[in-house]
């Protein structure tokens, strides 16, 4: 977590910072970055860089962080009919065409960068930011679908919410393990759970109508 005296600066500089320090991570592998390659990005003095972040590592979580609330309030603001299929945006990436993305193509670049990260990165990010952000988030749209009638009534919050706040995480890993480097499979996968999870979820007639609408976007 960055620390106070970044927070202290204007909203303007720190968003020339994550969109320097954005542009760094999506342009290079993470092990690659050395700091000096930091420090030029952002054209910051070490003893500065210091007095905001903690390393490279904090860096990087507080942008995950950054465009995990931005998403967070983007599902906020959902109209109800879209809830779902926002919820599913945010965790898969847009898996059937029918959701705006809320994120830019820069920040939807650095979210892939998941995909390439060291595995102890990867777990340092998991349980320092998306663990704390999303479980509540994903657990208030679990109710909020319960309430206007969308779900099985057997669904145990709790639950479903852990497995969706670590689906993402266990995906990337499962591509690692068995070496899927293809985009494209990767994005039949993450679909296919998607699918697999929303249909488990929703009751039978809900689940008709939302396959019944996207198929109506598409034409």
């Amino acid at each position: 977590m960055p620390k106070n005296t970044f927070f202290r600066l204007d909203e303007a500089r720190r968003e020339e910072i994550s969109n320097r320090a954005m542009q760094l991570f999506v342009d290079h592998l993470y092990e690659d970055i050395s700091m000096k390659m930091v420090l030029d990005s952002l054209s910051m003095h070490p003893g500065t860089f210091y007095r905001y972040f903690e390393d490279k590592d904090d860096l990087y979580c507080h942008l995950i962080r950054n465009v995990t609330r931005k998403r967070a309030a983007y599902f906020n603001n959902s109209t109800e009919d879209s809830l779902f299929r926002s919820f599913l945006t945010g965790l898969f990436g847009n898996v059937n065409g029918t959701v705006a993305e809320p994120l830019n193509e820069l920040e939807i670049k650095l979210t892939e960068t998941f995909l390439h990260i060291p595995e102890d990165i990867l777990l340092k990010v998991y349980l320092n930011v998306l663990k704390g952000e999303s479980f509540p988030l994903i657990k208030d749209i679990i109710r909020r679908l319960r309430v206007d009638g969308y779900l099985r009534p057997d669904i145990d919050d709790d639950l479903i919410s852990f497995m969706f706040e670590s689906m993402q995480f266990n995906l990337v890993m499962f591509y690692r393990e068995f070496g899927i480097k293809d985009s494209q499979m990767q994005h039949k996968l993450s679909k296919y759970f998607a699918d697999f999870m929303g249909h488990g979820l929703l009751e039978d007639h809900k689940y008709s109508e939302l396959v019944s609408d996207i198929k109506k976007a598409k034409e």
